[in-house]
């Protein structure tokens, strides 16, 4: 099945759906794509590294302020 029967196919299914029905679905495929893009960017897990190194030199961390 290619990607455009697949949309296709969820379209009509949640067509179906009780309008906040809809709204809620809309919001959770939203939320899950920016889980992904935030996942699968390869920025991210270097950026977090260094907030969380950051955040320890602020506290004193293992090696204490500088």
């Amino acid at each position: 099945m290619r990607k455009s029967e697949h949309y296709a196919r969820d379209w009509l299914r949640e067509r179906r759906l009780p309008r906040a029905e809809r709204q809620a679905a809309r919001a959770e495929r939203e939320s899950e794509r920016q889980m992904r893009r935030e996942r699968d960017n390869e920025n991210s897990a270097a950026r977090r590294a260094a907030a969380v190194e950051a955040e320890s030199r602020r506290q004193g961390g293992m090696y204490g302020p500088h």
